[in-house]
């Protein structure tokens, strides 16, 4: 048996290993532990394996739930087991349309699952979530940037009036650093701690700000329109989720571009957090008070 830590693995501490059984038959698995405090912990490791079986059950790629350790009895923290899945990010798209246009419908596959009720009660509440910004301690840290003032503005003015929307099994973290390639096509969704039920715009508005910061702005409009072509309608409360998205990158935004260059993109530069940055927050602000 071999074990190695898995590559960029960004949160977290996931393992690859790789086993033999009695008959000589080689397999891998991968052993995710959860680093947080043990009650969050414990919460990202029933979420997520909940998450995996539900997607799974519903066609979209994912690696294969095989244990979930709650307390961390046996992993020694809260975590879970689950297949190994062949598969490369790709962080610097030959061909953006398709790649936006494939992702756009896997997200569209992944928000066809209308988590049940015993569902909820596994999964994180995506708009708790999404807001935790909010909390007093997380604004804490996410003060000092030029534009926190006028995002938190937009954001306290705004949340109380989201339009009504039915709710979806939510990712909560699709970015291209979550998703695996085989060739033309995506192997597998993963990372899925935060796995929620809610409002589909956050993940669709998470998506759009890493692309604006990752250096692929024109696959954030790309992606968008083929969502809302696909499904055949408008999202709604997008432009206030893109300012809690952006939120999400504060204080520091050019602390997320390294990740890119790390899978192997060697445009995504320092001064996208004071340039395309500065244009998403401009742009979802607007989006956000004309109710879009």
């Amino acid at each position: 048996m071999s074990a190695e830590s898995a590559f960029a693995a960004f949160t977290n501490d996931v393992t690859v290993v790789e086993c033999k059984d009695r008959a000589g038959r080689i397999s891998k698995l991968v052993i995710k532990h959860f680093v947080d405090e043990p009650e969050f912990a414990s919460k990202c490791a029933k979420a997520s394996f909940r998450a995996l079986e539900v997607s799974k059950m519903r066609g979209v790629p994912v690696p294969q739930p095989i244990l979930k350790d709650e307390t961390g009895e046996l992993l020694g923290t809260p975590g879970l087991v689950t297949s190994f899945v062949e598969g490369r990010q790709i962080a610097s798209p030959t061909d953006v349309v398709a790649w936006a246009n494939e992702l756009a419908d896997l997200l569209l596959l992944i928000h066809s699952i209308r988590p049940s009720i015993d569902d909820r009660g596994l999964l994180c509440e995506g708009q708790e979530e999404a807001l935790f910004i909010l909390r007093e301690y997380a604004a804490s840290e996410r003060v000092g940037h030029p534009l926190s003032n006028e995002i938190y503005g937009a954001v306290g003015d705004l949340k109380s009036h989201l339009a009504s929307v039915p709710a979806v099994l939510l990712h909560m973290d699709y970015w291209q650093g979550n998703v695996l390639w085989d060739g033309d096509h995506v192997s597998a969704v993963v990372d899925w701690d935060f796995a929620s039920y809610g409002d589909p715009a956050i993940d669709v508005a998470y998506f759009r700000m890493n692309m604006y910061l990752r250096g692929i702005k024109p696959a954030a409009d790309i992606f968008l329109t083929r969502y809302e072509e696909v499904s055949g309608k408008a999202l709604k409360n997008l432009g206030f989720w893109e300012v809690v998205a952006a939120a999400r990158a504060l204080p520091s935004p050019a602390l997320w571009i390294p990740a890119s260059r790390e899978m192997g993109d060697l445009t995504a530069t320092d001064d996208r957090a004071n340039t395309d940055y500065f244009e998403f927050v401009a742009d979802a602000i607007q989006r956000a008070y004309d109710g879009v």
